[in-house]
């Protein structure tokens, strides 16, 4: 893109601006522990945004990630692209082990965090040159998680569980993600998803209650309440692809 005619990136939490090659995102009081955590990846990992300051407007600035985004409402990521995601994440957190910071996060602490991790890897949040991946965006709930939180919020978005594509698919891409990832079992995975999503369905409440205006967005798009029946309604099919997982 040539013209730096501002251009909005619509998102369920906030959106940005793309003007030119950056893009520009209001900040908040977890804006600066998301760039130190971007500055220390920097040279370390591949495919995100580098931090370039803030604008006249206080918004922080970033560079723009080409490549096509997936929706998962019409389509399937390709097994491909599941494969390249998943080691991605896996290179992540290799990368990210040795980083540490106070905060504040966005993102609640998860018990028992090990690592930094990026807290919503899902197809909105990534974008993709063919088969391969070309970019992870969307920093901002970046906070203390595990690599089994992170992956069963993954296996939600990617396969999806989120909706009903049938249980032996479901279980062949959760056991791709594995698989990509190396050293989780899928079983691991499927029986994290449900407390990783109710961890955020009631995050959600909270945190637009203490004033996220990006949260109180998400409640007037019908959240938690949306994925809370996605998740209710994936429960029993759960014990279904938990027997079909290798």
């Amino acid at each position: 893109m040539t013209s730096g005619r501002p251009v909005w990136l619509a998102g369920n939490v906030g959106g940005a601006w793309q003007i030119g090659g950056t893009v520009h995102r209001t900040a908040g009081p977890w804006t600066p522990a998301v760039h130190a955590l971007l500055g220390y990846l920097a040279p370390r990992t591949r495919h995100i945004p580098r931090v370039l300051g803030f604008d006249g407007q206080g918004r922080e600035i970033l560079t723009f990630l080409p490549g096509r985004v997936v929706d998962t409402d019409t389509e399937l990521l390709t097994p491909g692209q599941i494969d390249s995601l998943a080691s991605w994440t896996r290179n992540f957190h290799e990368a990210v082990a040795g980083f540490g910071h106070p905060g504040p996060w966005r993102y609640p602490h998860v018990p028992q965090a090990s690592l930094v991790g990026h807290n919503d890897i899902a197809p909105y949040n990534v974008c993709f040159d063919g088969d391969e991946l070309a970019g992870v965006f969307d920093w901002d709930l970046a906070g203390p998680t595990t690599p089994l939180m992170e992956l069963a919020f993954v296996a939600w978005n990617c396969v999806p569980l989120w909706r009903d594509i049938g249980d032996e698919s479901s279980a062949e891409r959760v056991q791709r993600i594995c698989s990509a990832y190396d050293g989780v079992h899928p079983a691991e995975v499927v029986n994290a998803v449900p407390r990783r999503i109710q961890m955020m369905l009631a995050w959600i409440p909270r945190g637009a209650a203490a004033g996220d205006a990006g949260l109180r967005r998400l409640m007037s798009q019908g959240e938690p309440e949306r994925s809370q029946a996605a998740l209710d309604e994936l429960l029993p099919r759960l014990r279904r692809i938990r027997r079909l997982l290798r």
